[in-house]
């Protein structure tokens, strides 16, 4: 049995032949990110997040799997999958009576944070149960984020590792309209990451 590609183009291009095994090898390869970037989207909305997240997720590359060329290649693939899995996720919330607020209320709250990925060299127990912490402390700040394109601008930028542009492009939002709300956004995470430090270091006491 010969070996998949591992390119997203490659694997879409097989499964246009019909071949199951790269939808397989695809889903493994993106189906946790498509599924946190949905819960995120969801988790604010009173929603079952977490099995809604597991629906959109499956709808995500069912969709793909029955039209696997409409990936033509003009931006990243994992920017084209985000965007449908926003695309889907807002027709959830729609469907559940509820909506996303499309207006830049931007200071609305109060939360930011210092990049995820901060206790990666294999430190010691103490310095790796903070940065397990200070994972937790991001995730759940994010949650409560009032503003969900402040959100979701900081889930592609602090999560999925994407650029302004990419998220301006599924976003639909000009690039300075992205950077607003990921400076508002990261002002109110970081008053939200410090409060759940105190909180959390209270209950240790």
């Amino acid at each position: 049995m010969s070996a998949l590609p591992v390119n997203p183009a490659e694997l879409l291009a097989a499964m246009a032949s019909g071949d199951q095994r790269a939808l397989d090898a695809l889903y493994r390869a993106w189906s946790p990110r498509v599924r946190v970037f949905a819960r995120l989207q969801l988790s604010a909305c009173g929603l079952d997040a977490h099995a809604i997240a597991d629906e959109v997720t499956i709808d995500v590359f069912h969709d793909v799997w029955r039209a696997p060329m409409r990936y033509d290649g003009r931006v990243a693939f994992g920017t084209w999958l985000l965007t449908l899995a926003r695309n889907k996720a807002i027709d959830q919330i729609r469907r559940h009576g509820k909506r996303l607020a499309h207006e830049e209320s931007i200071d609305s709250d109060g939360y930011d944070p210092s990049r995820l990925e901060q206790a990666e060299h294999d430190p010691g127990p103490q310095t790796a149960k903070e940065g397990v912490q200070r994972r937790q402390a991001v995730l759940d700040c994010l949650r409560r984020l009032r503003n969900p394109l402040q959100r979701e601008s900081l889930t592609l930028w602090a999560i999925d590792d994407l650029s302004i542009a990419d998220i301006a492009q599924i976003q639909q939002a000009p690039e300075g309209t992205v950077k607003t709300r990921l400076f508002h956004g990261r002002l109110n995470l970081r008053q939200c990451i410090e409060r759940w430090f105190v909180q959390e270091g209270g209950r240790h006491d």
